[in-house]
């Protein structure tokens, strides 16, 4: 039994010293935001994503188009199901970020009125 109580209290000292660790991360980041937020940063990052799920995209209607080309039709061979879940989900975050930034573009000139 003292084994058991000591148990929930280990638990709950654990829980508390991680609710203060993430409560102190989140006031930190909140007051860092301000900063994080400029356009000195925040195009940058845009158009590094923008220009990732581009290339991703790009190697991915490259790849199948390859692959259809009348050349390799004696080599092709069925995609095996990880490959398939690979070319999803990499088209799929791709989409995904596109569809990110532009939220973000079109949010951020709806509150900020600012140009990009």
């Amino acid at each position: 039994m003292l084994a058991a109580v000591e148990a929930v209290c280990v638990f709950t000292v654990g829980a508390a010293k991680a609710g203060f660790l993430l409560g102190g991360m989140a006031a930190f980041a909140a007051g860092w935001s301000k900063y994080l937020h400029r356009d000195l940063i925040r195009i940058p990052v845009l158009l590094t994503a923008i220009a990732g799920a581009g290339l991703n995209l790009y190697v991915l209607w490259r790849r199948q188009r390859l692959r259809n080309a009348p050349a390799a039709a004696w080599r092709k061979k069925a995609l095996t199901k990880r490959e398939q879940l690979r070319i999803v989900l990499v088209l799929s975050l791709a989409i995904l970020t596109l569809a990110f930034v532009i939220s973000e573009i079109y949010l951020h000139r709806l509150v900020h009125n600012t140009i990009i």
